[in-house]
């Protein structure tokens, strides 16, 4: 090899520094091998480590502080018995070294306290998800928005170290009895732990540790070792009983979302704009395929931020409901990035009015969509948002039938079914109806009303068989209503009596003197006609008195 020529050697030297100083300041990495991708994993790494033998170490550190007393009145380390606790010589020096080893947990407790309470939400706010997963080994544990139980903890952490501090037995006890009954109602009353098991297994170990604490009050004060002994082996095996059931729980769970998914079907959908349709869906799923589950988010209120585990973990086909909107709500983006990031089957049923995401709506989105960097929090980025759009162009896509009825839904779950393959439809199938005395009247052009029909029909059903009443059928579009109808119901939506097709059938009804109407509202915008209603009608109707009975 050829020696470094004098003029390559400077140029090197001179580029060096540039290069370590990009490397630490620069926002992106530079290369691979660059600083900051480096420190980043060590970080993380030494913080995790700590974070697991915090208590430990802090224990050690303190072992200069911590005295006992002997019946000559003299005090002695409890770890190094032949040392004196009188602050001179060999203490003194222990005390120094302790005294500054001890900044390193205190430092990082302050680290941690200052990168949870004030970075964090900075972050959040600027959508980092980089320094979100930096941070992820103190709040991946928690849930959304119990990112301070991880401060809480640290210090809880902190007084129990300190506890072994205090010089008398009762105050020991006191001390850590406190601690133990604020960690039980905290724990209780927010349920911090990212899962429900992990709550409960807290809250029964702080019990148990609370049962022998108080047996070990007692055991100071009366002298029944061998009583106070039994009792608090049985709560020790009690509680190693419990751990040993939330792991068993845990790996159950575990097999259970890798081999049998929860849910069949989850049903991404806007509620304004796909509620019923996701409702009609679940429905007729269900009842395709009976024994399994399809989740739709109107069903389990109760915590939000476990729809994303749900996506990821619990479902076998993740079905999106494409509404002109859809891509405008936080909550079914963040459904989709999850779908893409766990791989879950995706299938999308699209409205007529649907358009695909393009770049000029993505470089659009966050400007549009503000509210979008609150799933940050999640662990989603606006970058995650872009690549799960991109991605929605290429998956496998149905479009929803202009006019839903009987048959077109039959047609869409039998093509859901069988993952977007058609699939013949049975001849028995094409005109289902029950009864002829009992229309449902319902805008065929508005999907959304007439998913809201069928499931109010599919609801009434049950409840009229073995009565002397008629069943509910959905009104097909060009067919007049019955001459033997004694009562319809007529779903009221939005701009209903604008459609041609309703006009026509509340004519009809009206000339049949034995039918009685009994109006449903489906949608909180809907507003009943009023005179200027009715003077437009009068000029923009295409209706004839001609087209009907003179009676």
């Amino acid at each position: 090899m050829q020696p470094m020529s004098a003029g390559l050697r400077e140029k090197v030297q001179a580029l060096l520094p540039k290069f370590i100083v990009s490397c630490v300041t620069q926002p992106g990495p530079v290369g691979l091998f660059t600083l900051r991708a480096l420190m980043i994993p060590m970080l993380v790494t030494i913080g995790s480590i700590v974070l697991v033998i915090f208590i430990i170490l802090f224990s050690m550190l303190l072992a200069p502080y911590q005295c006992n007393e002997h019946p000559n009145g003299k005090m002695t380390l409890k770890r190094y018995k032949t040392v004196y606790c009188n602050g001179a010589d060999d203490h003194l020096a222990m005390l120094l070294i302790g005294g500054f080893a001890c900044s390193m947990p205190i430092i990082f407790l302050v680290v941690v306290t200052w990168t949870v309470m004030l970075e964090l939400p900075r972050r959040i706010a600027r959508s980092d998800t980089q320094f979100l997963a930096a941070c992820g080994f103190l709040i991946k544990r928690f849930r959304p928005g119990m990112e301070m139980a991880s401060v809480f903890f640290l210090i809880r952490n902190a007084c129990v170290a300190l506890c072994p501090v205090v010089s008398n037995r009762p105050g020991q006890l006191l001390m850590m009895s406190i601690i133990l009954y604020v960690n039980t109602v905290m724990v209780a009353f927010f349920q911090p732990w990212r899962f429900l098991i992990c709550n409960v297994l807290d809250n029964v170990l702080l019990g148990g540790m609370m049962v022998i604490l108080i047996l070990g009050s007692i055991a100071v004060q009366e002298s029944v070792p061998q009583e106070m002994s039994t009792v608090a082996l049985v709560f020790l095996v009690l509680m190693g009983l419990c751990i040993l059931g939330s792991i068993c729980y845990g790996a159950y769970k575990y097999f259970q979302q890798k081999y049998r998914k929860q849910f069949r079907y989850f049903l991404c959908h806007q509620k304004n704009a796909a509620g019923s349709m996701a409702r009609l869906l679940k429905m007729e799923l269900e009842k395709r395929l009976p024994g399994t589950k399809t989740f739709i988010d109107c069903d389990d209120l109760n915590d939000l931020t476990r729809l994303f585990s749900y996506v990821g973990q619990d479902t076998q086909t993740f079905l999106v409901l494409c509404s002109p909107d859809i891509l405008t709500r936080k909550w079914c983006v963040g459904e989709m990035v999850t779908a893409k990031a766990n791989g879950v089957n995706t299938m999308l049923l699209t409205w007529p009015s649907f358009v695909f995401p393009d770049e000029t709506f993505i470089a659009k989105y966050p400007t549009m969509v503000p509210d979008i960097t609150e799933l940050t929090k999640y662990g989603i980025g606006l970058e995650d948002v872009e690549d799960a759009f991109r991605w929605l162009t290429t998956v496998p896509h149905q479009p929803l039938p202009e006019q839903i009825s009987p048959t077109s839904t039959h047609f869409m779950i039998s093509s859901l079914v069988s993952d977007g393959r058609s699939s013949p439809i049975p001849k028995s199938t094409h005109q289902i109806q029950f009864d002829t005395n009992f229309p449902v009247l319902v805008d065929p052009a508005n999907s959304e009303a007439v998913a809201a029909a069928m499931v109010l029909a599919s609801l009434l059903k049950p409840a009229l068989l073995g009565s002397n009443l008629p069943l509910p059928f959905i009104q097909l579009s060009g067919v007049e209503v019955p001459h033997e109808a004694t009562r319809s119901l007529l779903i009221c939506s939005s701009g209903c009596f604008k459609s041609e097709q309703l006009q026509t059938w509340l004519l009809e009804a009206s000339c049949l003197p034995e039918c009685c109407m009994i109006p449903v509202i489906t949608e909180e915008a809907f507003e009943m006609p009023s005179e200027a209603f009715f003077m437009e009608l009068q000029t923009t109707s295409k209706l004839t008195d001609n087209q009907f009975p003179a009676d």
